[in-house]
């Protein structure tokens, strides 16, 4: 497996070179996605604001979870938006639509996380959810793709 370079990324401290990443930490964060998919899927009627919180976690634990693949982990500053930029490197051009959404959730996020604004309809909220369970999906086809099948199991 041939690594994408991420010296900017560690430099900047967005990504940390982690040596001893087991499989089963890979396996923790895409079992953890999953579940932010389910409780955004339950939380959707009754806390609008949650569930897009709980979609962006979906997208962050798979995309964490990816980098982890490749031997590295969020940093202490910018991790967010390092995890994005590391995963648009490994998955490419091919992703560009989930990457721009991954970011847009990542701001509207924010905006709600630090200032209490929340502008998101309850469509907006849905559509950004089929589409991370799409990211999700492809995150863990590439990595059960990249690991021997025997000794990765995901269920």
């Amino acid at each position: 497996m041939s690594n994408p370079d991420f010296s900017d990324l560690v430099s900047q401290g967005s990504l940390k070179e982690e040596k001893r990443i087991g499989q089963d930490q890979i396996i923790k964060l895409i079992n953890r996605a999953k579940k932010d998919l389910e409780t955004a899927k339950s939380l959707l009627n009754s806390d609008e604001a949650v569930a897009m919180t709980m979609v962006y976690g979906a997208m962050f634990h798979s995309a964490n979870a990816l980098v982890r693949l490749y031997g590295f982990r969020p940093g202490k500053i910018r991790q967010h938006t390092g995890l994005i930029e590391a995963t648009s490197r490994i998955l490419g051009g091919e992703i560009k639509d989930y990457i721009f959404r991954f970011d847009k959730l990542r701001i509207r996020r924010n905006l709600f996380e630090y200032q209490a604004i929340f502008d998101f309809s309850k469509i907006q909220i849905e559509n950004n959810l089929v589409e991370a369970e799409k990211f999700v999906n492809i995150i863990e086809k590439f990595i059960t793709d990249k690991i021997d099948q025997q000794s990765f199991n995901l269920d």
